[in-house]
């Protein structure tokens, strides 16, 4: 589940995907092909790709150096920024990438998707600093007018405060939101899923 954990988050969000699709330990973003692959196809769209990757579908380091180049040609490319950060934590480098979201989030602070990314990206973390800092993170994103990011939002909002050992805050946080859901609302089983491992602890 690696590139699920991350960058592929932001690719379903900003290509109008809206599942909620949460795993065990890491959360898993709504993203169902490999992100290799699908960041191959995003350089090759680009005009990024060149002759000799016809047929192939490079990896993530043989990606990189074209993904910064994008990057660095267009800077108003938010969602590029932002998968390039995960794609640093993704190669081992995630002071790298982590350091790349706080400037990016210094420049937007008000802007939905780069708070919602740097929520997601620390909630990797084991450390209860960098919890405490996602868990302010996600409650911002969570009132986000975009339903894909507030969704997931919460979802994670819940997740963090089970890290941080609060579970029955979690329960309280996610029996709430899915009063909110009407019967038959795809987002409910995620919630009903995270709500049952959390009545277990």
């Amino acid at each position: 589940a690696g590139f699920l954990a991350g960058a592929g988050a932001m690719f379903a969000l900003t290509s109008g995907k809206q599942e909620a699709a949460v795993g065990g330990g890491a959360p898993l973003m709504p993203f169902a092909a490999p992100m290799a692959g699908r960041m191959a196809g995003t350089v090759a769209g680009s005009g990024l790709a060149g002759p000799a990757d016809a047929g192939n579908a490079p990896g993530l380091g043989d990606l990189l150096p074209r993904l910064e180049a994008k990057v660095a040609a267009n800077p108003g490319d938010i969602d590029g920024r932002i998968l390039l950060a995960q794609t640093y934590n993704e190669l081992g480098q995630r002071a790298k990438g982590l350091e790349y979201m706080r400037k990016l989030r210094q420049e937007l602070p008000l802007n939905d998707r780069v708070s919602f990314a740097l929520g997601a990206f620390l909630m990797k973390s084991d450390a209860k600093p960098d919890l405490q800092e996602a868990l302010k993170l996600l409650e911002v994103s969570a009132a986000s007018k975009q339903a894909a990011i507030n969704n997931l939002a919460r979802v994670y909002q819940g997740q963090v405060m089970v890290k941080l050992g609060d579970s029955k805050g979690a329960i309280k946080l996610w029996s709430s939101y899915l009063k909110t859901l009407p019967p038959g609302d795809e987002r409910r089983a995620s919630i009903e899923a995270e709500l049952a491992k959390a009545s277990k602890k």
